[in-house]
C-alpha cells in the first residue's frame, strides 16, 4: 500500500493553498484600509468638532449693534475667508476697549485658522494672514467649498440676524475625497449672539 502523495495531489494542494493565502492577504489589506480610514475619520471628526466649538463660543459672545456691528468679515482679497466677532472686555457702554476673535481661511494649506486675539485698535478683520499671527491651525476644509460662514441679515430692515457656520472638512485637502483613504466630515450650526443689539 502506497501512503505518499502524488505529484498531482501536491500541485492541487499548492494551488488551493495559494488561493487561500490570496484571500487572506486581500482581507488583511481591506482590514488595514478600514482601520486607517477609521483613524483618519475619527481625527477629522474631533478636529471639526473642536473648530466648531471655538467658532460657536466666539460667535455667541459677539457684541455690537446695527450701526457698529460686532460680526464682520473680510470682503476682498486674502481677507475674503475671514470672520471676526467683537467681545466686550470691560465697559459695556464702549466698544473702544473690546477685543476681536478672528478666524481665517488660508488658501495656501486650505485650512481654517484661529487668529490671536486682536485689540479694538488693531481692527478687524486682519489685513492678511501675517496680521493674524500667531494663529492656531484648526481643521482642513474641502477646497471646492472653503466659505465656512454666511452672515445673514433681515430681509426687510437689513439688520444683522444670525451667522450660519458650515464646516466641510477633509483629512487631506490636497487630495480628492475618498471614503476609505481621504474621508470628509461636515458640521453645521446657526448662531444668533444673545448680547448683540440687533
Amino acid at each position: 500500500m502506497n501512503k505518499g502523495l502524488t505529484l498531482t495531489e501536491l500541485l492541487v494542494a499548492s494551488i488551493l493553498m495559494g488561493i487561500v493565502m490570496t484571500g487572506v492577504a486581500a482581507f488583511s489589506f481591506f482590514i488595514k484600509q478600514a482601520r486607517d480610514s477609521t483613524g483618519a475619520g475619527t481625527i477629522l471628526a474631533v478636529q471639526a468638532a473642536t473648530a466648531m466649538h471655538y467658532l460657536v463660543e466666539d460667535a455667541n459672545k459677539a457684541v455690537g449693534d446695527n450701526s457698529d456691528r460686532g460680526v464682520v468679515s473680510g470682503t476682498s482679497g486674502a481677507a475674503l475667508g475671514s470672520i471676526c466677532f467683537r467681545h466686550d472686555t470691560n465697559d459695556p457702554a464702549s466698544y473702544a476697549d473690546d477685543t476681536w476673535a478672528c478666524y481665517w481661511y488660508r488658501s495656501l494649506d486650505r485650512s481654517l485658522w484661529k487668529c490671536a486675539i486682536r485689540s479694538a485698535a488693531a481692527g478687524a478683520p486682519p489685513a492678511d494672514f501675517q496680521a493674524c499671527n500667531p494663529a492656531i491651525k484648526l481643521v482642513p476644509l474641502v477646497f471646492s467649498s472653503p466659505q465656512y460662514f454666511l452672515i445673514v441679515n433681515e430681509s426687510a430692515s437689513g439688520r444683522f440676524s444670525h451667522v450660519d457656520i458650515t464646516l466641510n472638512t477633509i483629512a487631506d485637502p490636497m487630495q480628492a475625497s475618498d471614503t476609505m483613504n481621504n474621508p470628509t466630515y461636515q458640521l453645521f450650526t446657526r448662531v444668533s449672539p444673545p448680547a448683540h443689539g440687533r
